[in-house]
């Protein structure tokens, strides 16, 4: 059914939650119609609901009324899923509550739903503390979708514990919506993505249905030649994990806590090419293994956009700006207090990966996670300034080829676009890419965007890699995704969709389902 078909007067809406719940007002609406990328859209309402059981019973009206819903998290994604064409907005963020924690053993801490987040880290740490402070190997904390990776994580740190999501919009980034995206973050190379690092989640299906327990496996680090991350795929076997919100809703996660290192040291290395920095890589497996928390890769052009338009607020761990087309982020851990991994990490880049000293940059992490964070926002401030647009992707490729995927791919669009800037940085230890390609000022991009998108997705193609990492589909890739999947595939996906959402209530658009379920 399309979005836009007369659907049922939203006075049925506005009865069953109240005004208070159902924003129509053009002033009220606004936040959630324009997203922090790409162009503003149009809702007919926005949805805040109160409860789980507010969720389902706004799932089955809109079944019996032929409403459309997008999901609404922190709005800045990338393939404008959240974005609304005349669906009604449903977001999830009075959902945050903290509902329990529990112990391997079994014996747990139960939260109210109305206490404040001080009180439930206050109550938490005070329960533990007075069982003896047991071991908390195994332990899992349940919450509701609409809470916020940093928020977790301030209530998880007195017990030394943390959800370990690392990205640049943890501040804001449901841990529901992360679950459902299979996000990866910076230390995806270590923990997986957050479908990994959840034990269950719970919902309901776009029926209405309940959904869950439901879970992807804990992650197992792929072998090099393998695709670790792709959010073109969404097994049946994981529920609505990983399943971007186009078959259900999830409403409830119960979590995989992690130990807080004891020690963490990282370093900025200058290398000669993405394929010398994935040997680094593959040297560091054999040495750290899993103590590898981070492999983040920053592309020349993105350190000079950093230093361009936020010097102020950033600085090079070198004295002289190395003459280097890569800097790559390598991030170690050890649970063990008085190793010293400094003297490790120094002694692996100088002796065995063999760079020389002044190739190696130290600084204190949280300087050096500056620099990998800030490229986005200085991504933006170049977009505006020049005025000539930006394509922005999220691929991945098997590590093993991805350090040659890189070049062949900067190759290719030198050719077509000399003229366009080409900023690459992302999650080398997984594979993943993102890839803004920036038009200047008098020579806009939009004209080829279609050529250079082609470009993109035929070279990652080509390494045997995915379109879609770990910021799903959408509508923005739905006619790429129907190009360039296997009729079998598509034909699968759209036979679960009408078992789990047959009236194509959620994310009508995402994925092409508006021309699947038609037979388009």
């Amino acid at each position: 059914m399309n979005p836009d078909t007369a659907p049922a007067d939203l006075s049925v809406l506005v009865d069953a939650f109240g005004a208070r719940c159902v924003l129509t007002d053009d002033d009220r609406r606004r936040p959630y119609e324009v997203p922090e990328r790409g162009a503003p859209g149009h809702a007919r309402a926005v949805l805040v609901p109160d409860t789980e059981a507010d969720v389902q019973r706004a799932l089955q009206l809109a079944n019996m009324h032929g409403w459309h819903y997008v999901l609404s998290g922190g709005r800045t994604g990338l393939v404008e899923s959240q974005r609304p064409q005349g669906e009604i907005v449903l977001s999830l963020e009075k959902l945050r509550a903290v509902l329990a924690f529990t112990l391997a053993d079994g014996r747990g801490c139960a939260f109210d739903r109305r206490a404040t987040q001080d009180d439930v880290r206050e109550h938490l740490f005070a329960w533990w503390t007075g069982l003896g402070r047991p071991t908390l190997e195994g332990s899992s904390v349940t919450v509701e979708a609409g809470l916020a990776v940093d928020a977790l994580n301030e209530i998880l740190a007195p017990l030394g514990r943390m959800f370990p999501m690392e990205m640049g919009s943890s501040a804001s980034a449901s841990l529901g919506a992360c679950v459902a995206n299979a996000s990866a973050g910076a230390n995806a190379v270590c923990y997986g993505t957050a479908a990994h690092m959840a034990q269950a989640a719970w919902g309901f299906h776009g029926d209405g249905s309940p959904a869950g327990p439901e879970a992807a496996p804990s992650w197992q680090r792929p072998p090099p030649d393998v695709l670790a991350i792709d959010s073109t795929r969404l097994p049946a076997e994981w529920g609505l994990v990983g399943s971007q919100g186009v078959f259900g809703v999830i409403t409830r996660v119960q979590l995989r806590t992690q130990p807080v290192p004891q020690t963490r040291e990282g370093a900025l290395l200058a290398v000669a090419g993405m394929p010398q920095a994935m040997r680094i890589f593959g040297l560091a497996r054999e040495i750290f293994g899993a103590n590898i928390e981070e492999f983040e890769f920053l592309s020349r052009s993105a350190v000079e956009l950093v230093l361009r338009r936020k010097g102020a607020d950033v600085r090079l761990p070198f004295e002289q700006t190395p003459d280097a087309p890569y800097l790559v982020l390598m991030q170690i851990k050890s649970d063990t207090a008085d190793e010293d991994l400094a003297q490790k990490l120094y002694a692996f880049c100088s002796e065995i990966a063999g760079l020389p000293d002044e190739a190696i940059g130290y600084a204190p992490l949280p300087a050096l996670k500056k620099i990998r964070h800030s490229v986005t926002e200085a991504s933006n401030l170049e977009m505006r300034a020049l005025g000539g647009g930006r394509l922005s992707f999220d691929t991945a490729t098997p590590v093993d080829r991805f350090g040659d995927y890189l070049a062949q791919l900067a190759q290719d669009l030198r050719a077509a676009r000399p003229d366009v800037q080409l900023v690459d940085f992302g999650h080398a230890g997984v594979g993943g890419a993102h890839l803004h390609l920036i038009g200047g000022a008098g020579s806009p991009v939009a004209p080829d965007a279609e050529r250079l998108t082609r470009i993109v997705f035929d070279v990652t193609q080509r390494f045997g890699g995915t379109f879609s990492a770990e910021h799903g589909v959408g509508p923005k890739w739905a006619d790429e995704f129907l190009r360039r999947t296997a009729p079998a595939r598509l034909e699968e996906l759209a036979a679960r969709k009408r078992r789990e959402d047959p009236r194509n209530v959620l994310s009508p658009r995402s994925f092409g389902f508006d021309r699947l379920l038609a037979g388009d």
